[in-house]
């Protein structure tokens, strides 16, 4: 039952990013382009907000190689980082929806959503990007991805 409610509630933060306000990509023109993380924290001061960026800073390549863009987004500010492309790099407003349906408990999230939209990981601490290129070297498309380069 747990797991039924925070599905749904995944579900319900991905389908609030399609309606963002200003200049906001909607999360579904990214299925099957690209992969997502979302970093969420509560305070614009947060260590593990800051230490989670910083884990990927110096990992532009890898990144860039797993096709993945971040929305970093504290309270009800959200910031899109494109490594492949900067141009595409994007600020602004969340949606009230979206402010309202995430988690306030929790001052800080990492989720991870995958190129089919689904949501491949969600977690309270600080994700490594050696754990994160783990898990997606471990999927089925990624090792598909692999084989064809």
């Amino acid at each position: 039952m747990f797991k039924t409610i925070k599905n749904q509630l995944i579900l319900l933060l991905i389908s609030c990013f399609s309606i963002m306000n200003m200049n906001a990509q909607d999360l579904k023109k990214h299925q099957w382009e690209n992969r997502i993380i979302i970093i969420k924290a509560t305070d614009i001061a947060s260590k593990k907000q800051q230490q989670q960026l910083k884990e990927f800073r110096d990992a532009s390549e890898e990144m860039i190689d797993r096709r993945f863009v971040v929305y970093v987004i504290t309270r009800d500010d959200f910031r899109l980082i494109n490594y492949k492309n900067s141009a595409l790099n994007t600020s602004g407003k969340i949606s009230e929806k979206l402010k309202n349906s995430l988690n306030p408990k929790e001052d800080f999230e990492v989720f991870l959503i995958g190129l089919d939209s689904g949501i491949k990981l969600q977690q309270t601490e600080v994700l490594t990007k050696i754990d994160l290129f783990k898990i997606v070297d471990s999927m089925p498309m990624r090792r598909n991805e692999l084989r064809k380069n």
